[in-house]
């Protein structure tokens, strides 16, 4: 018996044209810019908000801001008035809407490396690959965290075991 095959919805072709792009200039550039995110994370949240889920109560951004520049590019987030993260009292988006809390992760820099070699995802997560990260991490987005404690909206989560036990 044949089986028909699926045809990729126009979406599925924009997606994939996107990200055949974004592997070209990671691997000719060796980093993505705000420019080069915005439209994955704005899909990201469009998609969260207009889920059929009416229990949830908020969005949960992963890993992004990593810098002050993608910091900048969320704080004034250019597609609010399409997808208003938090809406006025009359429904409309407000100009200023910001994360409600950010939370981090603490991790021994020791710890973070074990985790990072356990899980190698790839042939290229290594030593090396890992103290560049890492490096980038200190000098930009340990800077992303300071802000938004100045603004009052960090929790800092401990984290001392290696893994998660139930």
């Amino acid at each position: 018996m044949e089986t028909t095959p699926t045809i990729p919805t126009p979406r599925s072709f924009a997606v994939i044209f996107v990200l055949v792009q974004i592997q070209d200039k990671l691997d000719n550039q060796g980093f993505l810019t705000s420019d080069d995110l915005n439209p994955f994370i704005r899909q990201a949240i469009k998609d969260a908000i207009y889920q059929d889920e009416p229990k949830s109560q908020g969005i949960l951004v992963d890993g992004f801001p990593r810098c002050a520049e993608q910091l900048e590019s969320f704080d004034t987030w250019p597609f609010q008035d399409e997808l208003p993260l938090a809406p006025s009292s009359d429904g409309r988006a407000r100009a200023n809407a910001k994360p409600d809390i950010v939370l981090t992760f603490a991790v021994t820099k020791q710890n973070a490396k074990a985790r990072y070699l356990a899980r190698a995802r790839d042939s290229n997560d290594s030593e090396e690959k890992f103290e560049r990260r890492f490096a980038e991490y200190e000098a930009e987005t340990m800077e992303v965290e300071e802000l938004y404690r100045q603004r009052g909206i960090s929790i800092d989560v401990g984290i001392k075991q290696s893994t998660w036990r139930e």
